[in-house]
Order: C-alpha cells, then structure tokens, then sequence
C-alpha cells in the first residue's frame, strides 16, 4: 500500500495570521522546491491548491499539472468550513473547482479542508461535496488530539454513503493507535517534531495493516528562514510553534520519498474501500 503524497499549495501568513492577506511570493518560490524534489526522484505529489495561491502563481499550478501532479482543491480563501454558512461553503468550493479545472484543462475530482475543518463542521460537508461533482475528500483527522478531530470516523479509507444516495472516498489524515489513544502522524507540524525512525515505523505499521498512510506537507516546512523575510512582527511563541522543526523537515520527507512508495490520492479512488454509512444513507438508497 502506498503512501497517499499530499501537499496543501498555500502561504503561511495568509492561510495561518490572517485570510485577507495577500499571498506571498515566498510560497510560489517554496511550491517550486518540493516540485523540484518531487522530480529527482519520480514521485508524483496530491496538490491540494488554495484558490487565491491559484490566482496569484497560475503558471505554478500548470506545471503541477504537466509533471504529472494531481491538481485538487483546497477551497478559495482558506476558511475554516464551521466558520461558513453552507451556501458560503458551496460558493467557495464551486469557485475554487470551476478556477482550477480552467487553469490545466482537467477535472479536479478531491478536495481538502482548511486546518482538516471538515470534522468540526459535521457530515452536511460531504453531501456538499458529492453535488458539486468532487469523487473523494481529504479533510478529516480521525484522532480527538486534533484540534479539529473527529475520533468517530475510521482511520482508514472509505467509501462514504451519503443520505443522498451519493458516495463519495474519504483519505483521512493518517494517525497512529499507541497506549490505547490515537494520535496524529500524518505530517505537518508532526512530521516536523517527530524523529525519523518513529515516523517511518509508524507509515510501515500503516502498511502493514494494509491502510493507505495519507501524508500531508506545505512548501512553507520546508522554509526555516521564511520569518525573517515576513513583513510583520511576530512573538516568540508564534515563531517557536510555527518554525520548531523546519530546518530538519526537508531530510525528513527525502528519506520517507526514498523509502516508501507513493501515489496520488486520484489513482487510490478505485480500490475496494470499507463502506461507511452516514445516518440516513440507506434511506437514501
């Protein structure tokens, strides 16, 4: 089973200070990088491409496209989804989507929340999804650690059957059973923390129980000295949090590309997955 390879296409001050920022061109610069990496050795990454990113670096996203990348959707603004009406959640989607599938000329079929946002705001999320044409979402972190988590959903890949009558494949963020609580190793700040035999134990124990191990970065992680060229103050916690680990990520995520296999979340979609029933599913059936 191969590691599901995400990348969340975004800045870091806009998507983590303050939404209405503008979008840096330090995030382009950095974008470029792991598609650099991602390139000497053959692997193909799941783009997950935040919508003003796409409006301000649309040459960026066509060469994810190009080398062979998925190109999905990580909505417009960066928005938390519980921070949305429904009807501002559908208009943010369908924007990014329609921008996007303009920009390389294929179908995006997954998306991904803002912060994994998803769980907090509930299962209506998914029916949203389903009707406006996406095949698979990525947006849930199965572990109650999460700031956003939802211990009820399984750990593993599902096909999910939506009232409706639709379906959809949800990928969640890989987490890890240790000492009877579930934790998150899916990447990110964890990947950041975490020494490199405890992460590559813990994506073959994933494989090992025939689960696909979702990882997820940003291009800002591989950034340690993105600080000092932002135009705003910061505190030290903010910087101890945000930058603890940075300068070690980018050895960490060679080493996991040069041990493991990789796929994009696209290709997974057609597997037999576990079905996961929301309430009121076979109703819809």
């Amino acid at each position: 089973m191969p590691v599901i390879l995400s990348v969340d296409v975004e800045d870091w001050a806009q998507s983590t200070l303050d939404t209405s920022l503008p979008i840096y061109p330090r995030a382009q610069r950095n974008t470029e990088h792991v598609l650099d990496l991602a390139a000497e050795r053959g692997h193909t990454l799941t783009c997950f491409v935040l919508g003003r990113f796409a409006d301000a670096f649309p040459d960026t996203v066509r060469r994810i496209a190009r080398e062979g990348h998925e190109v999905a959707s990580h909505g417009y603004g960066h928005v938390k989804i519980h921070e949305q009406r429904p009807e501002e959640f559908r208009e943010d989607v369908r924007r990014s989507k329609a921008q996007l599938e303009d920009l390389i000329g294929a179908e995006v079929v997954g998306y991904r929340a803002p912060h994994f946002s998803l769980g907090k705001a509930g299962d209506s999320p998914l029916e949203i999804l389903a009707e406006e044409g996406f095949r698979y979402d990525s947006s849930i972190f199965p572990s109650p650690t999460y700031r956003h988590g939802r211990a009820d959903w399984p750990a593993h890949p599902v096909r999910v059957e939506l009232p409706s009558g639709r379906s959809l494949v949800e990928f969640p963020a890989a987490t890890l059973r240790l000492f009877g609580r579930v934790l998150p190793v899916a990447g990110g700040g964890y990947h950041r923390l975490l020494p490199w035999p405890l992460i590559r134990w813990a994506v073959s124990r994933s494989m090992a129980a025939n689960q696909a191990f979702t990882l997820y970065c940003h291009p800002y992680e591989f950034d340690p000295d993105e600080f000092a060229h932002l135009p705003m103050e910061l505190s030290w916690k903010l910087r101890l949090h945000q930058g603890l680990g940075r300068a070690g990520f980018e050895a960490k995520f060679r080493r996991l590309i040069s041990t493991f296999d990789t796929a994009t979340a696209a290709s997974m979609m057609a597997r037999e997955w576990p079905t996961h029933w929301l309430p009121g599913a076979a109703a819809g059936r």
